[in-house]
């Protein structure tokens, strides 16, 4: 889901929102992925890898980073919008979508 090259998504430090370009975010994303699996592959340990691509997820997000959540391998992750908005991204699928917190909150107790 998700096509249109225009799209945006908005996110907030505290000091001043961001629109982000969602395929910027997408390639990015992909792109932290892809870089940790060829760590892992050429036989690095996985903790050495973590910490390369953590420092890219700094260099990407700055200050937004706090809003950013993923699992321990890089392929799923979820964005916290401005105004309730999440984004979820899967990085080996490229495939994404935009919820409202609670609409997800109330699905995910459902």
């Amino acid at each position: 889901m998700g096509s249109g090259s225009s799209s945006m998504f908005r996110m907030d430090d505290g000091i001043s929102p961001r629109d982000l370009k969602i395929d910027m975010l997408r390639d990015g994303l992909r792109g932290i992925r892809g870089r940790f699996q060829d760590c892992v592959a050429k036989g690095k340990k996985k903790e050495v890898c973590y910490a390369v691509a953590a420092n890219e997820l700094v260099s990407m997000f700055g200050s937004l980073l706090p809003y950013v959540a993923h699992d321990p391998e890089l392929r799923y992750f979820l964005l916290r919008g401005s105004d309730g908005q999440l984004l979820v991204y899967d990085a080996d699928r490229d495939v994404y979508k935009i919820v409202d917190f609670v609409e997800a909150v109330q699905r995910l107790l459902a």
